[in-house]
C-alpha cells in the first residue's frame, strides 16, 4: 500500500511541475493509440542472495515488455523477466531457493516527458518451490533511433511479499508494433 501512495505522490508532483505548453497540445492532437514491444537485457541485484554459500550480488536476466499507449501521457504494459541463474535468499533465518524464477507484472506508465516515464503495478513471480506476489516501481528513459525503434534504460524496484527485494537495471530494444491509422 505504501508503494501505491508513493507512486501517486510521484506522479502528482511530476504532473504539477511540468507546464502545459503548445508543444504538449500539438502532441495530444497528433496522438494515435499504439502498441510497442521490447526485449531487454537486464541484471537484478538481490541484496540477500546466495549461490552455494557465496554471496551473489548480481543475477543476469532477460525481459520483455508489451506496452499499449492509450493516451499521450499514459500507457499500460505487461512486463516479464526470467532470471537465468538459480539462487537462494534468506527469509527469517530460512533459506528459500529460487530456481530460474519467471516474473510477470502489469504496470501503468505515466510519461511526464516525451521519452521518460515512471511506472508501477502488481506482479507475480513463478518458481517451482514457492510463487511470490510483488509490487513493482520503476522508471524508463528512451533514446529514439527512428520513428519505429528506440533504445531505453530501465530501472525498477520489486518488493516480493516482504521475503526479498530486487533492483533491476536493463537496456531495452523497443519496436513499434502497431499504430492506429
Amino acid at each position: 500500500m505504501k508503494y501505491i501512495i508513493l507512486m501517486i505522490l510521484v506522479v502528482g508532483s511530476f504532473g504539477q511541475s511540468f507546464a502545459q505548453g503548445t508543444e504538449l497540445e500539438e502532441e495530444n492532437e497528433a496522438f494515435r493509440p499504439q502498441i510497442r514491444g521490447a526485449i531487454m537485457m537486464m541484471n537484478s541485484h538481490v541484496p540477500r542472495s546466495f549461490d552455494q554459500e557465496r554471496n551473489v550480488a548480481v543475477i543476469p536476466a532477460w525481459g520483455f515488455d508489451v506496452d499499449y499507449f492509450f493516451h499521450p501521457k499514459w500507457s499500460t504494459a505487461l512486463q516479464a523477466d526470467l532470471k537465468i541463474q538459480s539462487f537462494e535468499v534468506e527469509d527469517e533465518g530460512v533459506l528459500l531457493e529460487r530456481s530460474f524464477p519467471f516474473s510477470v507484472a502489469t504496470v501503468i506508465h505515466y510519461h511526464f516527458k516525451r521519452h521518460w516515464s515512471v511506472f508501477t503495478g502488481p506482479g507475480y513471480e513463478f518458481e517451482k518451490n514457492e510463487n511470490l506476489y510483488f509490487w513493482k516501481l520503476g522508471t524508463e528513459y528512451s533514446f529514439e533511433i527512428s520513428e519505429e525503434f528506440e533504445i531505453a534504460l530501465n530501472l525498477s524496484f520489486e518488493n516480493k511479499q516482504n521475503v526479498y527485494d530486487s533492483w533491476n537495471f536493463g537496456i531495452a530494444f523497443n519496436k513499434l508494433l502497431w499504430r492506429k491509422n
